[in-house]
């Protein structure tokens, strides 16, 4: 990997982790220090007392005549006895330290991936409406559920390098103060195995993770196209298609899966080859050098244990580095739907007691196209409003900016000779009651559904269901428990327009909008529906837009759109 490949990820990771972040890695940190030091101590506390136990006189003199002294030993074995069960002391309090610190260490690298669903999601529900309808949904979900996944594990395999690195530089440093001239030739031999693996897998695994995020994102899009047109797909006998596509999809993420699954066991079998025949080398130039058999068995036994740690370690460090790679896309995934432009909304009151109105407004998705063009409109309160036109005039866009989801890209939207603004289009929305022409009912109860998120109070919901004229039939079923399948699959076209109509009454708007919203329903239902809005608009200011003249005719005031003006007011 390039250095401005490790700068970006690392200029990346600052700025998605906060402060406190910052502080648990760091502190993170401190403690891979002291597990480095611990392993070294491990590694380091077995060659004397393998010493001791081959030849006990070593403690009359030197170092280990002062411990023994020092302690107050008076016989060897005893001291000998004493030494062993501190090593296992020492090595049971080594075990639970390593699985503390690899659950401290998982908990901060994978737990990050709430932060980043929470980031991702708020940022997602904060696009520019103009923004979301350019994109496809899908590519969110698998953001969501697939690329955090990703930018986590990236985390906890930087976390591991770090580790790794540092218990590799101390023990190295042990080796390197005992016998440096061999340690050093073996050093060279061992970075230029290392650099030609890191050659090797840089290239592939970015590849490979770059057909992981398209494979994925495909995929999602497949499955939601999939189950969104279940009936139509079961209609028409096209499953063996569908099932194709899905399958080629599941193969080039599978494929990418395999490819860096394999580069990365590479490492370990390459590194074991080359440390038992570094060993193997050491060895022959010990005896090369007419040593004698204590002083070889020593050093042999120094590097096979600083081996047994070092090579494992670098092995992971590399498996660490290609996981970094596989899911760097992930990381710019994330990193850049994060920080995505996105809308401020504010919630200064707004105050609706007179009129809404419309001046100079225009709007276009493409410079120079525009949807709407040059629209004044002025709305009183407690009017009636129907706005008609044919398919792809403007009128939904224009009924979109009435109620805040649009920003226009010229004039503005007054209540009560107010702008509406980033400042309070929160309040502005909160007065909006939107029924459009598919109702979206997840799977869940008629309460869960008619709240939609809110703050639920029961009393509330039936008053509105028994306004929308459907608790009557609810109560036949389970009331408020009553579940409506996924899409509200088993309710008919009306029932679910009803507990639309009773979701947009839930808060009391100020303002009824019905947005193509009987279109889809037989002339009667329809007929039903229509004069049951007009009963309940009551007081409310009421905007309706439809293609049938029939839905608007009790309408005091009718609006035509045509080609993004209005030509009869």
């Amino acid at each position: 990997m390039r250095l401005n490949s490790i700068q970006d990820i690392f200029k990346k990771l600052n700025r998605l982790l906060t402060k406190r972040h910052k502080a648990f890695l760091v502190a993170l940190f401190l403690l891979t220090l002291l597990l480095s030091i611990i392993e070294t101590i491990a590694v380091s506390i077995i060659m004397p007392f393998i010493s001791v136990v081959s030849n006990p006189t070593v403690l009359e003199s030197g170092i280990y005549k002062k411990v023994f002294d020092f302690l107050s030993f008076t016989d060897k074995n005893q001291f000998i006895i004493v030494f062993g069960f501190v090593i296992i002391a020492f090595y049971v309090f080594r075990s639970i330290y390593n699985i503390s610190y690899t659950y401290v260490s998982n908990k901060f690298s994978l737990g990050m991936s709430r932060h980043f669903t929470r980031s991702l999601f708020k940022t997602y529900i904060a696009l520019p409406y103009k923004v979301y309808t350019q994109k496809n949904s899908s590519k969110f979900t698998q953001a969501i559920t697939s690329e955090v996944y990703g930018v986590s594990i990236l985390l906890q395999n930087v976390v591991n390098v770090f580790s790794e690195s540092f218990t590799v530089l101390v023990i190295y440093g042990l080796i390197l103060s005992i016998e440096w001239r061999i340690t050093l030739v073996m050093s060279v031999i061992l970075i230029s195995a290392v650099l030609s693996i890191m050659f090797l897998i840089t290239s592939k695994s970015k590849q490979q993770g770059i057909k992981r995020t398209e494979g994925e994102q495909k995929l999602h899009k497949e499955l939601n196209e999939t189950f969104s047109n279940f009936k139509f797909i079961r209609l028409i006998g096209n499953d063996e298609g569908m099932m194709r596509a899905i399958d080629f999809s599941t193969a080039k993420v599978v494929h990418s899966r395999i490819s860096v699954a394999t580069l990365s066991a590479m490492p370990r079998s390459i590194l074991e080859s080359f440390g038992f025949a570094l060993i193997i080398g050491v060895v022959l130039f010990i005896v090369w050098q007419d040593r004698i058999a204590d002083q070889v068995i020593s050093i042999v036994m120094m590097y096979a244990l600083a081996f047994y740690r070092i090579l494992p370690a670098i092995s992971r460090m590399l498996g660490n580095y290609n996981q970094i790679l596989y899911f760097k896309r992930s990381l710019d995934v994330v990193y850049d739907d994060i920080y995505q432009e996105t809308e401020f909304d504010g919630n200064d009151p707004v105050y609706f007691e007179n009129s809404i109105k419309a001046k100079a407004l225009s709007f276009y998705y493409v410079q120079g196209k525009n949807v709407l063009t040059d629209i004044c409109l002025e709305i009183r309160k407690g009017d009636k409003i129907a706005i008609t036109g044919e398919s792809g005039s403007g009128k939904t866009t224009l009924v979109d900016i009435l109620i805040g989801i649009h920003k226009p890209s010229s004039g503005m939207i007054y209540v009560d000779d107010a702008p509406v603004t980033d400042k309070n289009i929160r309040s502005w929305r909160s007065k909006i009651g939107y029924i459009p022409q598919d109702i979206y009912l997840f799977d869940g109860t008629i309460a869960e559904n008619v709240a939609f998120g809110s703050e639920l109070d029961e009393n509330r919901i039936i008053e509105v269901l028994k306004m929308a004229n459907i608790w009557d039939f609810l109560v036949q079923k389970q009331g408020l428990r009553s579940r409506v399948g996924e899409g509200g699959i088993q309710l008919s076209g009306g029932q679910k327009q009803r507990i639309g109509i009773a979701r947009a009454l839930y808060g009391n708007p100020d303002v009824l909008v019905l947005d193509e919203a009987t279109s889809a329903l037989d002339n009667n239902t329809e007929a039903r529906i229509m004069d049951e809005i007009y009963s309940l608009s009551g007081d409310r200011t009421l905007i309706v837009v439809a293609h049938r003249l029939t839905t608007v005719e009790r309408c005091d005031r009718k609006i035509k759109i045509e080609n993004g003006t209005i030509i009869v007011v």
